[in-house]
């Protein structure tokens, strides 16, 4: 920031000046801004326990919130700040999908640039995991009290609209039941799980960047393409040192 507008001569700007330099390595030193996530959890894990909560019409007004919330996340790549800001009048529900034109400031809003508009289609292969179906069990269940046009809404009285925070201990509570270690993995960790996921399906970089929201493909590469975390040990890197010693030894003792 500072580089931007002063410089110590006309050849040196402040981030270049040498003790500026060896002052902010002696700060990555003492706290380095390292990823928090090397790795990220199956989406298929917690699929499974969301397709658990069925029907959905029978799902207490708990219950199936947190299943709305977690699936937004899961099928948009989106932040918790996207799903919190969501009001009514962006949304259009019809049989076949949702619609969503997000109109409120976000992270990613830029001059000339703003959070394509999110459509969601409804997924006919299982009812338990339709997005369309639950979102509309959802408004049903909540017109009765609506004071508000956002759309997620407190559980008990007076059923005012949550806050982010609110939505990150439902997340939670999501992942802490389906079998995610939620002492590694925080509510933003659907970012990458959902993103990470669509890439291994094939899906074009070009198509996750823009349903996500992201600016370029090397942020995406960086900060949210990740492997799932598995304990694979036919592919461990140290399995495949031991093994080549076994290997060796066994070409000996064959001559």
């Amino acid at each position: 920031m500072l580089s931007s507008f002063m410089s110590v001569n006309q050849e040196k700007t402040v981030g270049q000046w040498p003790l500026v330099k060896r002052f902010l390595k002696g700060i990555f030193n003492l706290k380095p801004s390292l990823p928090r996530y090397q790795r990220t959890w199956d989406v298929e894990v917690v699929l499974k326990y969301l397709k658990t909560l069925t029907p959905v019409y029978m799902l207490s007004l708990r219950v199936l919130s947190y299943k709305l919330v977690t699936l937004l996340l899961l099928l948009t790549g989106q932040r918790l700040q996207t799903i919190h800001s969501l009001d009514l009048d962006d949304i259009t529900v019809t049989d076949s999908n949702i619609y969503i034109d997000v109109r409120s400031l976000l992270k990613c809003s830029k001059p000339g640039r703003h959070l394509q508009p999110i459509e969601l289609p409804a997924f006919i292969e299982d009812n338990s995991l339709c997005i369309v179906t639950v979102l509309k069990v959802y408004l049903v269940r909540t017109s009765c009290f609506r004071k508000t046009q956002k759309l997620i809404l407190s559980c008990i009285k007076p059923y005012s609209h949550v806050s982010k925070d609110t939505l990150g201990r439902w997340v939670k509570i999501v992942l802490q039941t389906s079998g995610v270690d939620i002492t590694i993995y925080k509510p933003h960790s659907t970012r990458s799980a959902s993103t990470s996921a669509a890439l291994r399906c094939a899906t074009s970089v070009d198509t996750i960047l823009k349903a996500a929201g992201l600016s370029n493909d090397s942020t995406f590469r960086k900060f949210y393409d990740k492997p799932v975390s598995k304990q694979n040990y036919n592919d461990n890197y140290s399995v495949k040192v031991l093994r080549s010693h076994i290997l060796s030894n066994s070409d000996k003792s064959h001559e």
